[in-house]
């Protein structure tokens, strides 16, 4: 039940939805309060612009994504490589199924690459939250079929990163795996090691998907849905930071 109260709630509050609803509800007071109702009207309009431009994106994803990439050294020291699933590319009319969707297909091209340098065996991560098939048997098709990887563990029943945490932990300590490589988008790896490293193991990041652009004039002064979107989902990112802060507190004061 917590798991869907998460993610209703996340889609009610998260820009640009939540800026669209707050504009709408503005509009029934324009007969009693129209100054008032104008201006929550501009407001909501101005910060969902304000959040089309890439350098508003670039301070939403400052602290989120690493200051480096996986060292030589982490990928000596690690014992295995954990992918996170993304999400899946639903009835997929070219492929005639469903597939990986794009930032799943990002994790698992560079998980295939450190594994080619390694030698290190994979664990994928990801359940099925809408009944399709799950990420991780996704996953490990892309890998097996597309990048002629291998798959060593699949955990297809976790639905949120804190599951894909504690499942994929109890695989991996049975196997005597400690030390791993966390594959996943730049900006989502601050909060998925936090919870990976609760469930006991030394994790070392493997970010890829950073958010970049060209570093134009031109382009960072013209607004872009892209940036929008990436905007919304920094900002979802940082809701998840808090939330899990929140009931980790929660946790400590009841007992």
């Amino acid at each position: 039940m917590m798991f869907y109260f998460k993610k209703i709630l996340s889609a009610w509050i998260i820009p640009p939805i939540s800026l669209i609803i707050v504009a709408l509800i503005a509009t029934f007071l324009i007969r009693r309060r129209p100054v008032l109702a104008k201006n929550i009207i501009i407001a909501s309009l101005g910060l969902t612009l304000f959040l089309s431009f890439y350098p508003v994106t670039d301070l939403l994803m400052w602290k989120l994504q690493p200051s480096h990439v996986l060292s030589q050294k982490e990928l000596e020291n690690a014992q295995a490589i954990v992918v996170l699933g993304g999400g899946t590319y639903v009835n997929a009319p070219e492929y005639g199924s469903d597939t990986v969707s794009r930032f799943t297909l990002e994790r698992v091209r560079y998980a295939v690459e450190l594994q080619r340098l390694s030698h290190l065996p994979i664990l994928v991560t990801g359940g099925s939250v809408y009944g399709q098939i799950s990420d991780a048997r996704e996953m490990q098709a892309t890998i097996v079929h597309d990048f002629r990887g291998e798959v060593e563990w699949i955990e297809d029943h976790s639905r949120d990163t804190a599951e894909n945490a504690l499942y994929s932990a109890s695989l991996l300590h049975v196997a005597g795996i400690k030390r791993i490589i966390l594959v996943s988008q730049a900006w989502h790896l601050k909060r998925a090691q936090q919870l990976f490293e609760k469930e006991g193991l030394t994790v070392y990041l493997g970010p890829t998907g950073f958010v970049t652009y060209p570093h134009s004039f031109l382009y960072m002064i013209l607004p872009h849905s892209e940036a929008l979107m990436m905007s919304c989902v920094a900002l979802h990112e940082w809701l998840g930071i808090v939330v899990d802060r929140v009931f980790k507190g929660v946790k400590a004061y009841g007992e």
